[in-house]
């Protein structure tokens, strides 16, 4: 569809260094504004994507590791049933945000950030090792979300 075409225009555009204001003016006149301020917004631009790609890799990283875990403990019971079924929505939602962040779009950021925090709540969680990568999760997510997507470069109509 149009959204899709116009999002892998906006990331192309991004990616060949224009910045998010020279896209703006190319989609402005569109009549999808409400998406194409979406697709703006929700992208990194080329700079910050170079600027905190080993940061983000290292969130990568430390996001796989967790849903590996989920995923072994899911699988571990060896029987096909509703708790295995439960087991894997952890790890579901992990790989959609992990696609997310790597490519540094915003909202993987932000649900990473508060579903981090969430998962505190899980009994499961309190475990030292788990606590400590949640710690560095949230940390790191937060930190990316703020300066790459910073208020001051939000575009708006």
């Amino acid at each position: 569809p149009m959204a899709e075409t116009t999002e892998k225009e906006i990331e192309r555009s991004l990616l060949q260094g224009k910045n998010k204001n020279e896209i703006w003016k190319m989609y402005k006149n569109t009549e999808e504004q409400h998406k194409v301020l979406f697709f703006i917004n929700n992208s990194a631009t080329l700079q910050h994507r170079k600027k905190y790609m080993v940061i983000n890799l290292l969130l990568a990283a430390a996001l796989l590791f967790i849903t590996c875990k989920k995923l072994l403990v899911a699988f571990s019971f060896g029987t096909l049933d509703i708790s295995l079924l439960l087991g894997l929505v952890v790890p579901t939602i992990n790989f959609y945000i992990l696609r997310e962040i790597l490519r540094f779009h915003r909202l993987g950021f932000k649900f990473l950030f508060v579903l981090s925090i969430l998962s505190l709540i899980q009994p499961e969680n309190h475990h030292m090792q788990e606590m400590t990568i949640l710690a560095i999760i949230i940390g790191i997510s937060g930190y990316l979300y703020k300066h790459m997507f910073p208020q001051n470069e939000q575009i708006t109509a």
